[in-house]
């Protein structure tokens, strides 16, 4: 729990030591007088050697000097044992000064701001335990205590006339070590009378060693806060922690900002006074990350709220509108809860629960037809508590895309959702069904590879042109598990649809589809380099599109309307009309269009998302990854290189 009053109260403590007055202070309170004389003798204090304000002076400034010099020495210490985090921390107290707190124990405004950033860490899909809150906090109260500890000294010396604030003064110099004889008599020294000065001079000893005390505590809550930096630097920028191919474990996180020290370095170079809002900057960019913490919020206020409870079971196989029954009302409580409009209470599946249903439905990839089926239950069932966890996962996923800072024009495929958007300058300006790659265990018979082969693969490159009327020139595996079969059970399968075989000079053989309705590329193919030979590009097998959840191609990424696609983005880059696209096409000959400004696409991977309208939308977890994920069993299996020419074709 964070005990967000130790800031406040050093900034009383410190306010409290720098404004004291002349007039005189108030009084303790006394015990009554029975319990003094019940109190035993007090114990005669040893004689106390009167120092001069000069030799008070000397001392004092003996002493920190010893504490600035001593500094180094303190902070190496304090480093090495931050283990992996010593090497940024060396660079990031290179001058010895605090980051974060003054000399005098007052936490700054970047300090403040740090503390409600790490707060909301959650809002982020963190764990918040990786920022050491509780050592933020027990260093934060040895900070108060030892502030604390000096004012005790301080009121100690009340009594005689100008004794503490010279003694306020004293620890004042000891934390800054800049002071002055001059300013210790400014602040009443030169006013001490000769008790005043023999009570001063027997508080010094404490004095001092208070001094020494609040500086040590100063510094080290400086660096657990940096401590905390370090990690939420790694978190946005380094660590993969849910990545199905590229994870990182939690063991190998904690390696990460001694092995990644320079990156670190670099990221927060001159950040200092300024800390907090150059972690801000680390968040991803892409408008998706956003509307997921408003997402983030409006479950965890449901989760907190009590959720819902799981269905009762359904004596039936499904459920249809018309129907009444106590399962009804149960479903409909149950939408109720999560914000749908499911009319007024009852067991009878009226139009309005229908409706919301559907809306549901859609909003789930399930088909959305109204009938309350086990997939339709056993979604319904998904706990609030989870969701936020699936909304939380899905914002870590955006961090660790290539693509988390996609630029102001780019294409966004999301594998999860098997949809496509165009976004300008953070707006949607389009959107396409696409078919991505099946989840079917597949061998490659070059490689001999056994695997989930044909996943569409998680990464970003650059469409450089666009193909209209292509050709598709199969893989080898493609050719010898699935056109040589259907060639020889049928002599006239070349012809129907369309392939040629073609001997180069060199007598290699080559095989293509002739453009054409056959055609596996259909009309248009969106190119660019990229090591999976993974694309964008059209398909006759139309009807796919209607499915709600689309995994079948070999890896490639079929689009539902390419040719919208197309007039898009040549009609951006080139000026290119819908109607010279399609002549093109008609020509039925392979067009290259070279782009004059490649388009950033970015393929990934998470499965919850917020439409336009706001709306939350969970999608199908096609490749099990979020299922892994919270298994604990990633990396997954079969994530493998592979060579791109003989696992992938459409």
């Amino acid at each position: 729990m964070r005990h967000v009053f130790y800031p406040a109260l050093v900034l009383l403590t410190a306010g409290a030591t720098a404004c004291a007055s002349h007039e005189e202070a108030p009084k303790r309170p006394t015990a009554d007088a029975s319990e003094a004389a019940a109190a035993p003798e007090p114990v005669a204090a040893k004689p106390v050697a009167t120092l001069s304000l000069t030799q008070i002076a000397q001392q004092v400034a003996a002493e920190a000097k010893k504490l600035h010099d001593d500094e180094p020495a303190l902070l190496a210490k304090l480093q090495k044992a931050a283990g992996a985090d010593a090497k940024v921390l060396k660079s990031l107290y290179g001058d010895a000064e605090p980051r974060f707190y003054d000399r005098h124990g007052v936490l700054n405004e970047d300090g403040q701001a740090l503390l409600d950033l790490l707060g909301q860490s959650e809002r982020h899909g963190l764990d918040k335990s990786g920022y050491r809150l509780a050592a933020i906090d027990a260093a934060t109260k040895k900070v108060v205590d030892a502030l604390a500890a000096e004012r005790e000294t301080q009121l100690g010396l009340e009594k005689t006339p100008h004794a503490a604030l010279t003694a306020a003064a004293v620890s004042g110099w000891l934390h800054t070590s800049q002071g002055s004889e001059a300013e210790l008599a400014r602040a009443g020294g030169d006013k001490l009378s000769q008790p005043g000065l023999t009570a001063l001079s027997g508080a010094l000893p404490q004095l001092l060693a208070q001094g020494r005390a609040t500086r040590e505590a100063i510094t080290t809550a400086d660096l657990e806060l940096s401590r905390a930096v370090i990690r939420y630097v790694v978190d946005f920028t380094l660590a993969k922690p849910a990545h199905p191919l590229l994870y990182t474990s939690p063991a190998a996180i904690r390696k990460l900002a001694d092995s990644q020290a320079d990156k670190i370095i670099a990221t927060l170079g001159a950040s200092k006074g300024h800390t907090t809002e150059a972690l801000r900057k680390l968040w991803p960019s892409h408008p998706q990350y956003l509307l997921l913490q408003g997402a983030y919020d409006t479950y965890k206020k449901l989760a907190d709220a009590g959720g819902w409870q799981p269905l009762p079971k359904l004596a039936t196989k499904k459920v249809q509108k018309g129907e009444t029954n106590p399962f009804v009302g149960a479903m409909r409580e149950r939408l109720r809860l999560e914000g749908y409009d499911v009319g007024a209470p009852g067991d009878h599946y009226d139009d309005t629960l229908f409706e919301a249903v559907k809306t549901y439905q859609t909003r789930h990839q399930l088909e959305p037809d109204g009938v309350v089926g086990k997939p339709t239950i056993v979604d319904l069932d998904v706990s609030a508590e989870q969701r936020v966890k699936q909304i939380q996962l899905a914002m870590e996923r955006y961090r660790e895309s290539e693509g988390r800072d996609p630029g102001e024009y780019y294409i966004w495929v999301n594998i999860a959702f098997q949809q496509l958007w165009v976004y300008d300058d953070g707006q949607v300006i389009d959107n396409h069904r696409v078919i991505c790659g099946n989840n079917d265990t597949d061998t490659d018979q070059q490689t001999q590879v056994k695997g989930k082969i044909n996943r569409t693969r998680m990464f970003s490159q650059k469409m450089t042109r666009v193909i209209l009327a292509p050709r598709w020139y199969p893989t080898q595996r493609v050719i010898e598990l699935e056109i040589g079969p259907k060639m020889s059970k049928d002599p006239l399968f070349k012809e129907k649809e369309g392939y040629v075989m073609e001997v180069q000079p060199d007598g290699k053989e080559v095989v293509y589809q002739k453009a054409g309705k056959t055609n596996l590329l259909g009309d248009v193919k969106f190119q660019g380099p990229n090591k999976y030979n993974i694309y964008l590009h059209d398909t006759p097998f139309r009807e796919l599109f209607k499915k709600v959840r689309r995994t079948f191609s070999h890896g490639c990424i079929r689009v539902q309307n390419p040719v919208d696609l197309a007039e898009l983005v040549l009609g951006r880059d080139k000026g290119m009309s819908r109607q010279a696209i399609k002549d093109a096409i008609a020509e039925k000959e392979e067009v290259e269009v070279k782009l004059q400004t490649p388009i950033p696409v970015h393929i990934d991977y998470a499965s919850v998302h917020v439409d336009d309208e706001g709306h939350v939308i969970f999608g199908a977890d096609v490749y099990g990854y979020d299922e892994a994920y919270f298994a604990g069993a990633l990396p997954v299996e079969e994530a493998k290189e592979y060579k791109a020419a003989s696992a992938r074709g459409l």
